[in-house]
């Protein structure tokens, strides 16, 4: 993808009147760990995630291809939301596959759009395939979240709004789920502010990602067991992995048992409460701290859907700072 398709793209979401989402300073946690700490507060979307980006311009786009005016997607909430709620906007149907134990809140969400919710699989991977099969057989179109270039795309207005308040950006940290986040966002920072640090974030509970972006060959999937439910990748799009590659600088895998620590850090020192997923940034942060001290690092919050059902949990965590 060029920048002119990045830029086409920014043009349609600049047209919305939620955009720019906040970039705020985390000025408590910056200052507990000695470094120009900046939220880019994608939880405050219309859908409570940054996924709406890359909903809208692909639903602009594609459109026209769009087979009976059908699209069927998997998504653990977050995704399924945003492709609901651009398809309502162009009078498409939505199907969105959910696996079991997928967060109450988000898959009542969906269902508000007024999209069709199937639940289906243990993890996200067996809904993908069900859904896959399911738009196969319905002669309708299916949309693999990461390998739809239009979402990367839409994913990039978050690097070129961060940009237009500052240009100057030593890291920057993004959590990795099927990587459309990270692309179309790291693409940006290469092309426009390339010493800038690109960190992606995977959780240990489900470390595919990190494997297969280091390229480890002897790691072949496996078990999932990770809180943040919007980054629980058991297979990788392989394809998509070797597009990251060179778009990353370092990767950081987060333990599971700072993630709701990070949640905790989060609502006591900044006021801010997000999902486990968009919170996993603070996780890698804290635990590398001295790399970033003196440094001037944006993290992505990524979504707001809370399971309230964490918030004993959560509670009875200790903050990371």
């Amino acid at each position: 993808m060029n920048l002119n398709k990045y830029d086409a793209a920014l043009n349609l979401i600049d047209a919305e009147s939620w955009t720019p989402t906040p970039l705020l300073p985390a000025s408590v946690i910056g200052d507990k760990l000695q470094m120009d700490l900046w939220f880019k507060r994608e939880d405050c979307t219309p859908v409570g995630s940054f996924k709406l980006r890359g909903a809208i311009v692909a639903m602009h786009r594609l459109k026209e291809e769009i087979l009976s005016n059908k699209i069927w997607v998997a998504s653990a909430g977050n995704f399924g939301l945003a492709v609901a709620q651009a398809g309502v906007r162009y009078g498409i149907n939505i199907s969105v596959v959910v696996p079991n134990g997928a967060t109450r809140t988000k898959v009542e969400r969906i269902r508000l759009t007024g999209a069709r919710v199937i639940t289906y699989g243990n993890d996200f991977d067996e809904s993908k395939d069900h859904a896959r099969q399911k738009a196969l057989e319905t002669g309708s179109s299916f949309w693999e979240d990461g390998s739809i270039p239009e979402i990367a795309e839409g994913a990039s207005t978050i690097s070129q709004e961060i940009l237009s308040q500052s240009d100057s950006w030593d890291w920057l940290i993004i959590p990795i789920g099927n990587g459309s986040l990270i692309k179309g966002m790291a693409d940006v920072f290469k092309k426009k502010s390339p010493t800038t640090r690109i960190v992606g974030i995977v959780p240990s509970g489900a470390p595919s990602m990190y494997h297969a972006i280091k390229g480890n060959s002897n790691f072949h999937g496996g078990q999932i067991s990770t809180i943040a439910d919007g980054l629980a990748v058991r297979m990788p799009i392989q394809p998509i992995v070797d597009e990251l590659i060179p778009l990353i600088d370092d990767l950081w895998l987060v333990s599971e048992s700072e993630i709701l620590p990070a949640i905790n850090t989060l609502m006591k020192y900044e006021s801010i409460m997000v999902e486990p997923s968009a919170a996993i940034g603070l996780g890698g942060i804290v635990a590398n701290q001295n790399l970033l001290k003196g440094r001037k690092v944006a993290m992505i919050i990524t979504g707001a859907h809370l399971d309230h059902k964490l918030m004993p949990q959560i509670i009875e965590s200790s903050p990371l700072v």
